[in-house]
């Protein structure tokens, strides 16, 4: 397994620029593709078909720069794409960027976001983009938190392990990261007091699965006197991890998206990367 296809968001946040060098890099270490997608932050359903207002019309003053914000989105894409020297094509689509995010997740292996910035929420997002995504999307999502990324993710990792289909979707889509990594640790948190949350045969089941896929992994159970999403930031703080790998737990019913609380701690609350799956 590899990652193929890469879709990255692409905006005029000020958070674009690192987002996409990421993205980037990645692509360009796992030999993928990349595809850059900008949303013109109105919803499909309005336009189902894009919007061509006739030049000079009331509808033109309000739509064409719209388009025109995610032109400039691509063309600064690509500069920075074309700088990384990796295969890529630029998307404009006329949508909501987290629908629009979502629907192309179909076609990628890997979707790129950003961890959402209450100090600078853009028209074209309409905000919650990582969970919303990553809730009814069909690929696994890596958020880049709002501080810069000073690395390329994925030496160091955290992977969340409870034995959840959610935490087993996430390990198996971050497998092209995690054989590329230079040190992966694998923890499952228990209460004090209480029984191992991870038994003997779950434990070596689990390494002899990442060991076939040329993975070695150090893993442990530890006790957590904070909640999950507190101790498994603290964690990868304590460990200077540049990646943490989650199931993302939830549902989604129209656009009101209820997150179970750990995913909702370390969506919040992360200063590193996190990928995603569910």
């Amino acid at each position: 397994m590899s990652y193929r296809t890469i879709l990255v968001h692409a905006d005029l946040s000020r958070h674009a620029p690192d987002r996409i060098r990421v993205a980037a890099q990645l692509a360009r270490a796992c030999g993928a593709h990349l595809a850059g997608l900008a949303a013109t932050g109105v919803s499909r359903t309005i336009f189902p078909h894009g919007c061509h207002p006739l030049p000079g019309s009331l509808e033109a003053s309000y739509f064409d720069p719209l388009h025109a914000r995610a032109e400039q989105a691509l063309v600064q894409f690509g500069k920075i794409t074309a700088e990384a020297d990796v295969s890529h094509e630029s998307r404009l689509v006329w949508d909501l960027a987290s629908d629009a995010l979502a629907r192309m997740a179909r076609f990628g292996d890997l979707v790129v976001v950003s961890q959402d910035d209450p100090e600078e929420a853009l028209a074209d997002t309409g905000g919650r983009i990582p969970e919303y995504v990553a809730l009814t999307g069909a690929r696994p999502v890596l958020m880049l938190p709002c501080v810069p990324v000073t690395r390329e993710p994925g030496r160091h990792v955290l992977v969340a392990w409870n034995g959840s289909k959610e935490a087993s979707a996430a390990m198996n889509a971050a497998l092209p990261l995690l054989r590329r990594a230079g040190r992966v640790r694998i923890v499952s948190f228990r209460d004090p007091g209480m029984a191992d949350a991870m038994d003997a045969q779950c434990e070596a089941d689990l390494a002899a699965f990442l060991a076939r896929h040329a993975v070695r992994a150090e893993i442990m159970v530890s006790e957590r006197h904070i909640d999950s999403g507190h101790a498994l930031l603290a964690m990868a703080a304590q460990e200077a991890c540049d990646l943490i790998v989650m199931g993302c737990y939830g549902h989604s019913r129209f656009r009101e998206l209820i997150l179970g609380g750990v995913t909702r701690t370390v969506l919040f609350g992360a200063r590193l990367p996190v990928l995603m799956a569910r």
